[in-house]
């Protein structure tokens, strides 16, 4: 049976309540909430939500009760939303109503993105080749950012037992879309947005070095490709056939193609780390999508390690979908879970017939759907789902 689900945020959850969200599941033919149990910052236009049109939530905080015992010790702790304490616990009020026969429950958690953290603990933030913080991603190298997140999963999944964990951003956050009002007037072409991604932290240094890689030789030449782009009057390519072939475009400058493979390590040992914690009978899903590598993610050394892939196809086009969906299959297997994403979304999705095709085309390799996103679209939208799961 294919396990349905749409994401949502837990104060569209209060607002909408939840007797009102359960039927409204019901009736488009989901089974599941995909609830924000870790999240950033944002400003969110909600269609979908009679109280709260607009809406900024707190940055970096996290939407369960935080056993403050758990984290005695800890260098990075998470911080309950404020909305935790004056609404109520929505993840657990979802546990009880699951227990009582309601839908299952899947926790949408948000790793390593968190500006509030970076701001706050600037040591464990992603660096640039030129030693300038990236506030809003914490490193996957850092010893201290990895037992945050590694705690944070141990706690929602013992304290909460939910039917799933879907893990968001335990890599190297790139560059582009990270902050908030960001300014470019370069512009800056794909090669320099990536290699302006890459960390080079003091703790990434340290690590590649225990593994035999020369960060610091990497470095160089990332600090000259990007002094060259800075300095031209116009962008130009230095690299042209990237993206379109991976890390290997970069097979001329050894010491940075070294360092590129070997980035894959911290994102990859990270969530072997968080899978050991989390008890049975709770899944561990790694969300996914197309240009992943971009951030350090290895899916074929991933696909071992979790339960499945969530894998977002939001702005893919149809005619990818079912090769991209048979790819992900082939490297899970036929026993893990494979879930395709789909947003909600106008234009990107045009109307109902558009989201019926792409759902259509990845059904013969998934055993699950998710949706994008409850409040932020307009109620009527979610008809679009029901007419897309209608056409089996």
């Amino acid at each position: 049976m294919t396990e349905v689900s749409v994401w949502a945020y837990p104060w569209d959850l209060h607002d909408l309540g939840l007797p009102d969200v359960t039927a409204t599941l019901a009736w488009v033919g989901a089974g599941m909430i995909s609830l924000a149990t870790s999240y950033h910052a944002g400003r969110f236009l909600q269609p979908g939500n009679p109280r709260r049109r607009v809406y900024f939530p707190q940055d970096g905080t996290v939407y369960y009760k935080v056993d403050a015992s758990r984290w005695v010790g800890a260098e990075i702790v998470p911080l309950q939303a404020d909305i935790v304490a004056t609404e109520g616990d929505m993840l657990a009020a979802l546990v009880a109503q699951r227990s009582a026969g309601g839908p299952s429950v899947s926790c949408w958690t948000v790793c390593l993105h968190n500006t509030r953290l970076g701001m706050l603990h600037p040591d464990h933030a992603l660096r640039t080749a030129h030693g300038d913080p990236q506030y809003y991603g914490l490193c996957p190298s850092s010893p201290a950012a990895r037992a945050y997140v590694v705690r944070m999963v141990e706690e929602i999944a013992t304290r909460y037992h939910p039917d799933r964990i879907e893990l968001e951003s335990p890599d190297f956050m790139g560059f582009s879309h990270g902050f908030h009002h960001e300014k470019d007037g370069l512009p800056v072409l794909p090669e320099d947005d990536f290699l302006l991604g890459l960390c080079f932290c003091p703790h990434c240094l340290a690590r590649a070095k225990a593994a035999g890689v020369d960060g610091a030789a990497a470095q160089s030449a990332v600090v000259a490709l990007l002094d060259a782009a800075f300095a031209r009057e116009v962008p130009e390519a230095q690299f042209p056939d990237f993206p379109a072939l991976g890390l290997d475009a970069f097979a001329g400058s050894p010491a940075l193609h070294d360092y590129l493979v070997w980035r894959r390590e911290p994102v990859t040992s990270l969530v072997a780390e968080i899978k050991a914690v989390v008890p049975k009978g709770v899944r561990l899903l790694l969300i996914d999508y197309e240009g992943s590598w971009w951030g350090g993610v290895d899916p074929a050394a991933l696909a071992p390690v979790v339960d499945g892939f969530l894998y977002c196809l939001y702005i893919t086009p149809v005619d990818r979908i079912a090769g991209l969906m048979s790819q992900a299959r082939y490297l899970l297997g036929p026993q893990k879970s494979l879930i395709a994403g789909f947003q909600l979304f106008h234009p990107n999705v045009k109307d109902r017939a558009d989201l019926q095709a792409r759902v259509a085309a990845a059904r013969p390799c998934v055993d699950g759907l998710n949706f994008y996103n409850l409040g932020l679209v307009p109620p009527k939208r979610l008809d679009w789902i029901r007419t897309a799961l209608a056409a089996g």
